[in-house]
């Protein structure tokens, strides 16, 4: 690990919550997520590809493996612990083309067109700015390069729509995340704006990678994530309403509408061929 950055407010907290998430790397859905995404983006042998938030080593190992020795991947996260977890991941993969390095993925300095692929594993939503996030990466890529990221549509359950909802009728607010990506539509959208062309959104079943079963554990994840802009107060009361959250978890409907949803979202898109004289 090279290059500390230094954080503040809300990043601050979202590198703290990722640095107590010891058990991470032993995480399936995050594992069956990563391998989903990294089978659509199809990295090539000898490519140069920027992994954001690359936590464990998810989405940067298998990476590494399809580049080749000749193919680097350098995958960077705000997170010290995540990152030590990866190291260590990396080393037991017997891999030498991952460099992993401490930064702040909306504020990296590498020169324009470094990459032929960028790739964010389960993170979007964290990015402070999700439209300037993506122009930043936008520039980093090759023309022609590729960008391949993967979300949960709005109201997914696994982004807390039962957890918002047991809130509201306490009046507790939980806020919704993803709105950049939340629909194919949106995901579309927001791509084009930010500069990219061809983009191709694959929605799969939620089922696919979550269960009512995982649900559970979802309350306490989301008192302890920025990402849901719980106040202290609210999460005390939040944990007071365990037992009725953890009821309705279990609620048929409840898991006939994880059955029901295609709320895994894949996404692929490219920066556009220019003439080679330009890196833009």
């Amino acid at each position: 690990m090279t290059s500390k950055t230094e954080l503040a407010g809300y990043k601050q907290s979202v590198a703290e919550t990722f640095n107590a998430r010891t058990d991470y790397s032993r995480s399936e859905l995050h594992a069956w997520l990563a391998n989903r995404l990294v089978r659509l983006a199809a990295p090539q042998p000898n490519e140069r590809v920027l992994d954001i938030a690359t936590g464990t080593g998810f989405v940067a190992i298998p990476t590494a493996r399809l580049v080749g020795k000749q193919g680097t991947v350098v995958g960077v996260d705000i997170s010290p612990g995540m990152l030590d977890q990866g190291a260590d991941a990396v080393v037991a993969a017997g891999l030498s083309n991952v460099k992993l390095v401490q930064a702040d993925a909306e504020a990296l300095d590498y020169p324009a067109a470094s990459f032929d692929l960028v790739l964010c594993g389960n993170a979007l939503p964290y990015m402070s700015d999700v439209p300037a996030a993506l122009r930043h990466w936008r520039l980093l890529l090759k023309p022609g390069g590729r960008l391949a990221f993967n979300c949960w549509a709005e109201q997914s359950h696994v982004t807390g729509h039962l957890l918002r909802t047991i809130a509201a009728r306490h009046g507790i607010r939980v806020a919704t995340i993803g709105r950049d990506t939340g629909t194919v539509d949106r995901s579309r959208t927001i791509l084009g704006v930010s500069g990219f062309v061809d983009t191709k959104v694959v929605a799969e079943p939620t089922s696919t990678f979550f269960s009512a079963d995982q649900l559970e554990a979802a309350l306490e994840s989301a008192v302890k994530s920025p990402l849901y802009g719980i106040t202290p107060g609210d999460a005390v009361r939040l944990k007071g309403l365990r037992d009725e959250y953890i009821a309705e978890t279990r609620f048929p409907c409840v898991q006939r509408a994880i059955d029901a949803e295609a709320g895994a979202y894949f996404v692929l898109s490219y920066k556009p061929s220019y003439p080679k004289s330009v890196n833009t």
